[in-house]
């Protein structure tokens, strides 16, 4: 037995014997709920795969423990997205027709979510996106991370009131970018009385920032919020090598990427619904479960603790809202699981978490946090929740 199937085993022991002798039969012995985990495994986002496939698992061993859904336990079923499109495509009909799995979930690039509610929409069945994204709205998809108006107006209002007034964007030249974050930063920033003097677009593969930066020296801005999706690592400790001097802000920013950057980090605003400080006994709890049953010995620690990426906590935020609705709904349809979302209102890691009216976003608390030397975040201010916009 290896040191994870051994922890998980002393998962199911930590939660007591009562637990384990009150789990019906029934649920130990039918055929399990299959969950679909389709994430980037390999290349560079697989620490983001990894991190969502632990809390995937962490999700499905809490439910089951406390009796399955149904009257059935869960079962994980997992592939690599290899981060192409056309690989989720045919893995994801490949868990839902060979496996049957009931949901998908683990995504992280939008082009990945793409391909998989493709098939999950000729199947029938729920995608869950554990990221942050641009609005996007359908019947068979339900997003846990925060919707860009979640997260541009409460950081633009946030720095405005605090004397940022001139803004420069660089960002990776993809349509979501395009068509809905920097129109939503440009009329952000009018809207609050503030000056956006220009937009940088830079496509994926991008790893000498030298002249964009030169540039932007030249504008002399107040705040320079990145976006850089692919490699944020590079473009980081790139700008702090220039030492460049406005604040940098961005929506991608998590204890994981202030280690990676071994210190150019600190001081950067970030934007997200989750940072590892944050103080509620429902955090303490999940990080102190990971970090016994789920992380593996060379995963990176803050402190004692097994750090967890943003995308992660989505991916269990968004199975036991899931299990939750289906609890309500008495069926895994995506109809009534859609319906059933809006009534659903969970204390999670990221605090009192519901979801908005059509199912397809959760309401939560917006948190700006600023990293510090230590690799944490501390939590600034907090906004919401607020209601998402749909871009369909």
């Amino acid at each position: 037995m290896n040191r994870r199937a051994f922890t998980r085993t002393a998962l199911f022991s930590a939660v007591g014997a009562l637990t384990s002798s009150a789990m019906p039969s029934l649920v130990r012995a039918t055929t399990p709920l299959k969950i679909g985990l389709l994430a980037p495994l390999s290349g560079p986002l697989t620490r983001v795969g990894e991190t969502n496939r632990n809390c995937a698992q962490l999700a499905v061993d809490e439910i089951n423990a406390a009796g399955g859904l149904l009257g059935r336990p869960l079962q994980l079923s997992v592939e690599d997205t290899q981060m192409s499109t056309a690989v989720t495509l045919q893995k994801a009909r490949q868990l839902l027709m060979r496996d049957e799995v009931a949901v998908l979930t683990g995504m992280v690039l939008p082009s990945e979510r793409e391909a998989a509610l493709q098939a999950a929409k000729s199947a029938g069945r729920l995608v869950i996106y554990p990221n942050f994204d641009e609005g996007r709205c359908d019947p068979n998809l339900f997003t846990t991370g925060l919707t860009v108006n979640q997260r541009v107006d409460p950081l633009i209002g946030w720095l405005m009131r605090e004397g940022g007034r001139s803004v420069c964007v660089v960002v990776s030249d993809i349509g979501s970018n395009r068509k809905v974050l920097v129109p939503a930063l440009q009329a952000a920033v009018k809207r609050h009385g503030g000056q956006f003097l220009n937009v940088y677009w830079l496509p994926f593969g991008t790893r000498d920032y030298g002249a964009v930066l030169q540039q932007i020296a030249n504008e002399h801005p107040q705040i320079v919020w990145h976006s850089i999706g692919d490699d944020p690592v590079t473009f980081v400790k790139q700008y702090r090598s220039f030492g460049m001097k406005p604040q940098l802000v961005t929506d991608i920013a998590h204890e994981s990427l202030s280690i990676a950057t071994a210190g150019a980090s600190t001081d950067i605003i970030g934007v997200s619904s989750y940072f590892m400080s944050l103080e509620n006994p429902e955090n303490r709890d999940f990080l102190a479960r990971y970090t016994a049953h789920e992380a593996g010995p060379h995963d990176p620690r803050l402190g004692q603790l097994a750090v967890v990426l943003p995308h992660g906590e989505c991916t269990y935020a968004g199975l036991r809202l899931f299990a939750a609705a289906i609890k309500v709904a008495g069926s895994v349809d995506v109809a009534r699981v859609k319906a059933a979302l809006p009534g659903v209102s969970l204390n999670l890691p990221r605090g009192k978490t519901g979801v908005s009216q059509d199912g397809d976003h959760v309401l939560c608390q917006t948190r700006i946090g600023r990293a510090l030397a230590d690799n944490s975040f501390a939590v600034l201010d907090s906004a919401g929740p607020i209601p998402p916009q749909c871009k369909g």
